[in-house]
């Protein structure tokens, strides 16, 4: 039998067999009053990331009060190719300032949001930018 490992903050924890990671990560940085969220699209064709992220961003106007959004932009994340788009919205009676940031990794997409209660000032936007360089993918 094959075993493969999942990392965890624990630890590594050895599975019998492959997986597929549709895990949600949510990392809390106190210092910048922010928390990411990683999250992974699976079966999205390449060529629709377009699709999925006015899809992602249809749904925040939906379920959120005066949303504002930015223009999708290209960007990078771990040096290759993403898309990105900085918007801000009212979560019940709390304003919330977000960076949102896609890339095909393989066979699905990568996203990260970066969400804060403040807007993003110099210090924010370069933390941003050293969690989409920090990524190393796997060879």
């Amino acid at each position: 039998m094959t075993t493969t490992q999942f990392a965890l903050s624990e630890g590594e924890l050895n599975l019998p067999g492959a997986y597929q990671d549709r895990s949600i990560n949510l990392l809390k940085f106190s210092e910048y009053d922010a928390t990411l969220a990683i999250t992974r699209a699976w079966d999205i064709q390449p060529g629709a990331e377009e699709t999925f992220i006015k899809q992602q961003l249809a749904k925040v106007q939906r379920s959120m009060k005066k949303v504002t959004m930015g223009e999708v932009e290209d960007s990078t994340i771990a040096g290759q190719p993403a898309r990105e788009v900085a918007l801000r919205f009212l979560n019940q009676s709390t304003m919330v300032y977000e960076k949102l940031a896609i890339t095909r990794v393989e066979d699905h997409l990568l996203v990260l949001t970066l969400s804060r209660t403040a807007p993003f000032d110099a210090d924010a936007d370069a933390f941003w930018a050293s969690i989409r360089t920090g990524l190393q993918l796997r060879a």
